[in-house]
C-alpha cells in the first residue's frame, strides 16, 4: 500500500493515472462530484485501548468505486495517533457508503482523502457493573475486574458516588473470588462506607444497590450469602416483645429468577395466633418487586413457625410482616 504515497505528487500532475484501460483513477480535486460519505457504522472503538484513553484523528486514503463503495486493498493510513485505531477506522471505512464520484457526467473511480476523529466512548458505569455481575455468573472473575476498574475509571464511565458504592462492592466480590482476598475486603470496605455516607445523607439509591450492600453487610457478619435469606419479623400492632421466628421450610430460589440473576426483597403479611403458628388463608404479599417470588415467599411464611409475641407478660395472636430476600450475585 505504500504505493500510494509514491504516486500523490503523480496525481497532482495529472488528472488520472492509468495501470490498465479499466484501472484509472482520479484525485478528488480533479473531478467534478467528488465522493461524499453518506452512510455507515461509527467507529468500533476498541476495547483494549479504552484504559489509555486514546483518541485523536486518524488520517487515511482510499479509492471509491463507481458503486460508491471504498476497495479493500486501497485503503491506507496517513497518519494516527495509535496503531491501535488503525483497523477499527479501515473497517468503519469499508462498511460506508459513498456517494458516486462523477467527471463530465460520468462515474470515476476517486482517490479520496479523510480524517477521522476517534474518541473514547462515553460509557455507562451501571452497564459496566452488570456486565461484570453476568461475568462472575459465569465463572469469570479475572474479566469481570476488568470490566469494574472500567466502571471506575472517572474519565471513561464519569460514576456517581451511587455507580462507584455499587462497583466497589462489587469488585470486592470478583477479587475475593479471584482468589485476592485482601483487596475484596478493602473494596468492600470502601464501598460500604461510601453506601452509608449516601444513605446518612438522604440518597435516594437505586433498590439493586439497597439489596446488594444489606447482603455484603449480612455476609461479613457470617450470614449464609448468596442464597434466600429470612429477615426478623416484626409486628403491625404494638406488643412488648416481638415475635421471633424459630424454623421455617427451606426456601427454594425460583429457577428461572436464579438463571436470569435476579434478586429481590418480599414482604409478606400475615397473622399468627399465640402459638406462633400462621392461621390459614391470612398470608399474602404487600411488597414485590418481582412478582415470581411471590409463590415461594407465601410458602415459605404458612409453613414457619414462630415465638409468639407478648404482651404484658403473656403470648398473643398479631400480625406481622415478614420479609424474605433473594440475593443473587
Amino acid at each position: 500500500m505504500r504505493w500510494l504515497r509514491g504516486v500523490a505528487w503523480l496525481l497532482l500532475l495529472c488528472p488520472a493515472l492509468l495501470s490498465s484501460q479499466s484501472r484509472v483513477f482520479y484525485a478528488s480535486g480533479s473531478v467534478d462530484e467528488p465522493p461524499r460519505r453518506l452512510s455507515g457504522p461509527p467507529v468500533d472503538y476498541p476495547r483494549g485501548l479504552l484504559r489509555r484513553h486514546v483518541q485523536g484523528v486518524v488520517q487515511l486514503a482510499a479509492i471509491v468505486d463507481t458503486t460508491g463503495r471504498v476497495e479493500a486493498a486501497s485503503v491506507e493510513v496517513l497518519s494516527t495517533p495509535d496503531s491501535g485505531l488503525n483497523e477499527a477506522v479501515k473497517q468503519m471505512m469499508l462498511a460506508s457508503q459513498f456517494s458516486v464520484g462523477r467527471r463530465k457526467g460520468a462515474a470515476v473511480r476517486v482517490m479520496v482523502q479523510m480524517g477521522v476523529d476517534v474518541r473514547p466512548p462515553r460509557l455507562s458505569a451501571t452497564e459496566l457493573v452488570r456486565s461484570a455481575r453476568a461475568h462472575l455468573a459465569a465463572g469469570r472473575p479475572d474479566s469481570a475486574l476488568t470490566l469494574l476498574d472500567m466502571a471506575l475509571d472517572s474519565a471513561l464511565a464519569h460514576p456517581t458516588d451511587g455507580e462507584r458504592s455499587y462497583a466497589l462492592l462489587v469488585r470486592g466480590i470478583a477479587a475475593s473470588r479471584a482468589g485476592r482476598d485482601s483487596a475484596g475486603r478493602a473494596d468492600l470496605s470502601e464501598g460500604l462506607a461510601l453506601y452509608q455516607g449516601l444513605t446518612a445523607r438522604g440518597v435516594d439509591l437505586a433498590p439493586f444497590l439497597r439489596r446488594l450492600a444489606d447482603s455484603v453487610r449480612l455476609a461479613r457478619r457470617g450470614s449464609k450469602v448468596p442464597g434466600p435469606a429470612m429477615r426478623p419479623p416484626t409486628a403491625v400492632e404494638a406488643v412488648d416483645v416481638q415475635p421471633v421466628l424459630v424454623s421455617h421450610p427451606a426456601i427454594r430460589y425460583p429457577a428461572e429468577m436464579q438463571a436470569l440473576r435476579v434478586d429481590g426483597t418480599i414482604v409478606v403479611e400475615a397473622a399468627l395466633d399465640s402459638t406462633g403458628h400462621v392461621e390459614p388463608g391470612s398470608a399474602h404479599v404487600v411488597l414485590s418487586p418481582n412478582h415470581a417470588f411471590d409463590a415461594e415467599a407465601l410458602r415459605v411464611v404458612r409453613g414457619s413457625v414462630y415465638r409468639p409475641a407478648r404482651l404484658q407478660g403473656r403470648p398473643v395472636g398479631a400480625v406481622i410482616r415478614q420479609a424474605i430476600g433473594f440475593v443473587n450475585y
